[in-house]
């Protein structure tokens, strides 16, 4: 056997398999006689047919199969011996032709077309980010105030639709004459009239009173496709093709009552005595809100470093031949188009990949099975708080085992713990500088980012 390897270009190479007779024949032989012992043939005996029928009948297909194990065999054991940094795995060559007489078998050449990962420099001195932060000024103090006084508010019957009511009803589908469509979307939903941002929608249904029926677009009063379908309970697929008017009937109007600013507020917020004055209250939602916008801060810049720092190193693919592989190994037939179009996000995963591979070896990044305990623990006590229920130690400690157990769920925990070491140590490679800017603005650029 004999292999070589010629360079395309500096991110992929042709390698070269011969196969003399003398590496295959005697396992093609050896599956002969395997064949032999099981094939059964009318006139035979079972193990007793002739070589030579064996031969004629299952030869090439045997021959065949030994090959290519041979040649994945071969491969493999090429790649690592050389230490080859491969991305994929290796497809048949574009333009070089294999050769070999499958009818009178000898020696075989096949021509293999490999991709290289490129070397990753971790020199990043020169690389400068900016961490948008949020001020916990007077109006986010104030807002967060107004937050919790309509949190802990009581909700009344009203008769009339004020600019800050809910009203609850039903959203019936109207045809292009306005009348009832016959098999249309009927559904009950609710609809915050503070929160549509629509004037003359806003306009219709300030004021309206109860079994009111008010004619408006959906699409006014929900905010973006997904909320759209929820209120009128409907999938994806029927959102995109909606079109018309409905009529929404008032069947009640809920007012909220904020809560007064007072100590009976300060006590259902805070442990009872430990916030005796209005003073106190905003000293404590400030310290509240500088640690939860620095968690917020902390969280969008990571997401968008990952990004802007694979943009600025320019890392370079062979993607000629990724694209090629992508077509010929996937399981579900992939077209141009599709390849096209998905392409650019699977490359910038891969640089990540890349990133983050390099990063581990050269810091010898490992997880450790306490860390993936803790981390496991952490996942199924953010979950349950969010209904807030409460859970025991033995409880906790039980899921985060059975979590664990599990392959898939092992591996996106290790993953989430091996990005933050990695994110950690890139961010001391590069300068990184604090931007305040309003949470208006910040919102718009978590929202970039999720």
């Amino acid at each position: 056997m004999q292999i070589s390897q010629e360079s395309i270009d500096a991110l992929r190479a042709h390698v070269s398999v011969t196969l003399e007779k003398s590496d295959y024949e005697d396992r093609v032989l050896d599956s002969l006689k395997s064949y032999k012992k099981q094939a059964q043939m009318p006139g035979f005996r079972k193990g007793k047919i002739p070589m030579g029928l064996i031969r004629k009948q299952y030869g090439k297909s045997i021959l065949a199969d030994v090959v290519n194990k041979l040649l994945s065999e071969a491969l493999q054991k090429y790649v690592m011996d050389n230490k080859l940094d491969i991305l994929g795995n290796p497809i048949p060559s574009e333009n070089l032709e294999d050769s070999g007489d499958w009818e009178n078998p000898d020696a075989f050449t096949f021509h293999y077309e490999i991709g290289l990962a490129p070397d990753i420099k971790l020199d990043l001195k020169k690389a400068k980010f900016i961490r948008h932060t949020i001020p916990v000024d007077k109006k986010a103090i104030d807002s967060r105030i107004t937050d919790m006084q309509r949190q802990h508010g009581k909700v009344n019957d009203v008769e009339v639709a004020g600019a800050k009511d809910m009203l609850l009803g039903t959203f019936v589908q109207l045809d292009e004459k306005g009348e009832i469509l016959e098999g249309g979307i009927e559904n009950r939903s609710s609809i915050s009239i503070e929160f549509v941002e629509d004037k003359k929608t806003q306009k219709k249904l300030i004021g309206s009173k109860l079994n009111d029926v008010v004619v408006l677009d959906p699409a006014k009063v929900s905010k973006g496709h997904d909320d759209l379908g929820k209120m009128l309970g409907i999938t994806q697929e029927q959102v995109h093709d909606l079109k018309g008017e409905f009529k929404f009937v008032v069947e009640e109007i809920k007012n909220l009552e904020e809560h007064e600013v007072n100590q009976e507020l300060f006590d259902k917020i805070y442990p009872q005595g430990e916030v005796k004055n209005l003073k106190d209250f905003k000293g404590k939602i400030e310290k509240d809100l500088e640690d939860y916008f620095d968690r917020d801060a902390e969280w969008v810049f990571r997401r968008r470093f990952v990004v802007d720092l694979v943009e600025h190193m320019k890392i370079e693919l062979p993607d000629a031949f990724l694209k090629r592989w992508i077509m010929l190994t996937n399981e579900k037939p992939v077209t141009a188009e599709q390849l096209d179009s998905e392409f650019s996000g699977y490359a910038d995963s891969l640089r990540w990949q890349l990133v983050q591979k390099e990063v581990m070896a050269d810091q010898d990044i490992k997880v450790t099975a306490d860390e993936l305990e803790i981390e496991a623990r952490k996942f199924i006590s953010g979950q349950y708080a969010q209904y807030g229920m409460p859970m025991d130690e033995e409880t906790m400690s039980n899921m985060a085992k059975n979590m664990l157990a599990k392959d898939e769920e092992r591996r996106k925990i290790a993953d989430v713990i091996i990005e933050r070491k990695v994110v950690d140590h890139l961010k001391t490679l590069v300068s990184i500088k604090d931007k305040s800017i309003s949470y208006d603005k910040f919102t718009e650029l978590a929202a970039e980012v999720k």
